[in-house]
């Protein structure tokens, strides 16, 4: 049956794989039946395996986007990957506020590649800009770097000061991956099992599917289980670095196949 269609913002990078960034954003958007409007950020050259170069856009070019998706949609949420400094960081969130106050925004802090590839040479104080951001999903050394804490679950309560934290479990040493949902400095487990393999772009995935189940209305602690789901079949889905995107079962996650 035809509902009203749910629209939510990527603002990312453009990975040409398709494996992470705009591409991987919007693939799992649809997914969840929420239709993602791109707004590209960047220009990366690279597949699965590497990253050569970056292009960054212009705040200005970044905006312009903005602009013409608002004139014509209302996405409620926004989810934010890769940007250049914490000063482009902020001119999107306040312009995304600006035209919707109510938006929940998520942001997705890469600072380096699953490959290797810093994104930023230069040390960044991104803690002034996510006051007004909904939640930000770090891995271990996400959450360290943005602190300078060298413990992840120290750091990521510091976090919690300013907005919710999802502390990415799947970089740690121990045999699960669990995430950590901090909210009021308060954390909640998110269980998830250890893969055998890993995929490119499983940090935009979790984040979109959040974003995306945010969209939907959903709660965020059960919007985060989800996206942990639908994380873990997307990294089940073959043995390469690039995954498939599938529905969830009905039956299983109330969505259809």
């Amino acid at each position: 049956m035809e509902t009203t269609r749910k629209y939510c913002f990527s603002i990312a990078g453009l990975d040409s794989s398709g494996g992470a960034g705009l591409l991987a954003d919007i693939k799992t958007m649809e997914q969840f039946r929420v239709h993602g409007l791109g707004v590209c950020t960047a220009i990366t050259y690279q597949n699965e395996n590497k990253i050569e170069k970056i292009d960054w856009l212009t705040t200005d070019q970044i905006i312009h986007q903005l602009k013409v998706l608002f004139d014509a949609y209302r996405p409620t949420v926004a989810k934010i990957g890769i940007v250049r400094n914490a000063e482009m960081l902020n001119d999107i969130v306040e312009f995304l506020l600006f035209k919707n106050k109510k938006i929940s925004i998520i942001w997705d802090p890469i600072i380096k590649s699953s490959s290797g590839y810093d994104f930023h040479s230069a040390k960044i104080d991104w803690l002034s800009s996510i006051n007004n951001i909904f939640l930000i999903t770090p891995n271990i050394s996400e959450a360290k770097m943005l602190t300078g804490i060298a413990d992840e679950g120290r750091a990521a309560l510091y976090l919690s000061k300013y907005c919710n934290v999802l502390l990415k479990g799947g970089h740690s040493l121990s045999g699960r991956s669990d995430d950590l949902l901090f909210t009021n400095e308060n954390a909640i487990a998110i269980p998830g099992e250890r893969m055998r393999h890993t995929k490119h772009g499983t940090g935009c995935v979790l984040s979109s599917a959040i974003a995306a189940n945010i969209a939907l209305e959903k709660k965020l602690i059960e919007s985060c289980k989800l996206a942990k789901e639908y994380v873990a079949q997307f990294i089940l889905s073959d043995n390469g670095l690039l995954g498939w995107h599938h529905a969830f079962k009905i039956n299983d996650y109330g969505y259809d196949a």
